[in-house]
This record gives C-alpha cells, structure tokens and sequence, in this order.
C-alpha cells in the first residue's frame, strides 16, 4: 500500500467523520503516522494500513479499498468516492480537488504539507 501521511489523515477522517475536528498528521520514526486526533497508523503490510483503534484499511490487487469495521469505497460518476457500511448507508464521500488536496462531504478539506509532504492537514476553509 505504501503509506504516506496524506493517505493516513484521509482514512483518519473517514473515521471520525461522524464526529469531525480539525487535525494534523506527521511522520514519525522508526515508520508510521501520528495524528493531533488521537489516530495512529502504520503499515503491517504491503495491502494493510493498520491504525491504533484496531480498524484496518485493506487494500486489494484490484486497487479496492475496505476498512475492517465494515465500511467500503463506492466510486460515483462525479469522481466522489463514497465510504458505506454493510447497510449502504453513505457515511462520508471524498474527491480530489487539486495536487495533495482532498474534499469530504462534511465540508472539511485534507491536504499535503510541507516540502517532502510528510505532514498533512484536515480543516474546515
């Protein structure tokens, strides 16, 4: 899956978009993503990002994603990617708006920062 910080803050979003704050992320050593939320990530393996609550995001050979607690990517024809649970229900949609810059159905934008872009941000503009 190849992790990197930008990825880890959306799915951190994706998580708490019932309950959505502003956030950072950053890279830290020896590998892994901390988050201001309270989220942490790493990667178990090449398909497998796992954060410190026990979900797992779970990427196929096929490029789909799925969490572990249920919930899966739905892509539209409005280039919005739909995250529902097992029932269907829409819980949160994203789109790419630029380089490095992401748009969620609950009005707050995550974003690519810094020169090597090892840290990320979620706000609300």
């Amino acid at each position: 899956m190849a992790m990197n910080v930008l990825e880890v803050a959306i799915y951190a979003m994706v998580l708490t978009a019932s309950q959505p704050r502003p956030y950072e992320c950053v890279a830290v050593k020896p590998e892994g993503v901390n988050c201001t939320n309270g989220l942490a990530a790493k990667e178990e393996n090449a398909s497998v990002l796992a954060y410190n609550t026990g979900v797992q995001v779970i990427k196929d050979a096929q490029g789909r994603v799925r969490l572990s607690n249920g919930l899966s990517t739905h892509f539209d024809s409005s280039a919005w990617v739909a995250f529902k649970d097992s029932a269907g229900q829409t819980k949160v949609s994203v789109r790419k708006t630029g380089p490095f810059r992401f748009k969620f159905s609950n009005g707050f934008t995550c974003e690519a920062m810094g020169p090597e872009q090892d840290m990320a941000r979620c706000f609300k503009p």
